[in-house]
């Protein structure tokens, strides 16, 4: 895979790939996506290159970030498959659904809350500014059917805000799982999320470790190794 990303702006991390595994082993089958806040286009380029029949929508407030999707859809050869739509959570542009899979790897610090990026493009990225968590969550829903599934990954320690935003749009339906960066380790760092329309209920998934235990982080899990080396070959254009 190749990736287009700022030197010094907003730069992409695990959650991305991580988010993109996971909405691909829970959705093996999904057909439609809608990527929202999809920045550079990773979740979304991953989430193609795994599913070869999917096809993607990318909503994206930040011009220079949608323009870096398109550049890297086009890298990795699948352009044909995902469209970048420009507009902002706060007021969505029309969009086409009900989607099968809604993927979000929403900002997760809380307006007006700590010391936000002095770089706007990271600011926009971790911290909301014109749209809150529940707006993210709101939008989500009013683009899935009964069958859909929304896709989430956030920061273990405000995992409630999360979990309880969700609730509240009608996507109580959740299943989570904690994610450690070693399979010893005793505290999450991350959480990823599964959400449908429906009543509130939880279901816990097993533990989701990254790297092997013992080992430098550019070891992965098995599995995850083995997947992400599959995009690699997937990515000839």
């Amino acid at each position: 895979m190749q990736l287009v990303q700022a030197k010094s702006g907003y730069r992409t991390a695990i959650d991305a790939p991580l988010l993109a595994w996971f909405a691909a082993q829970q959705h093996p089958e999904a057909q439609s996506a809608l990527d929202l806040g999809a920045g550079t286009g990773l979740v979304s380029v991953v989430l193609a290159l795994a599913l070869p029949h999917i096809h993607l929508q990318l909503l994206e407030k930040q011009p220079q970030l949608a323009d870096r999707a398109r550049r890297n859809a086009l890298l990795n050869g699948v352009a044909s498959r995902l469209e970048i739509v420009s507009g902002d959570i706060a007021a969505p542009p029309l969009l086409a659904g009900p989607f099968d899979v809604v993927l979000c790897n929403p900002p997760y610090r809380r307006r007006d809350h700590g010391h936000p990026p002095q770089n706007p493009e990271r600011q926009i990225a971790h911290q909301e500014t014109s749209a809150t968590l529940r707006q993210f969550c709101q939008v989500a829903a009013s683009h899935m059917s009964e069958t859909s599934q929304s896709y989430w990954v956030f920061p273990w320690h405000d995992r409630q805000r999360l979990m309880d935003d969700l609730d509240a749009v009608g996507l109580g339906d959740r299943a989570f799982a904690r994610v450690l960066h070693r399979p010893n380790d005793v505290k999450p760092n991350r959480i990823l999320v599964r959400a449908g329309l429906g009543p509130s209920r939880i279901t816990e998934l097993p533990n989701r470790a990254i790297h092997q235990q013992d080992q430098p982080d550019r070891v992965f899990q098995p599995d995850l190794a083995v997947f992400f080396a599959s995009l690699g070959d997937a990515a000839i254009p």
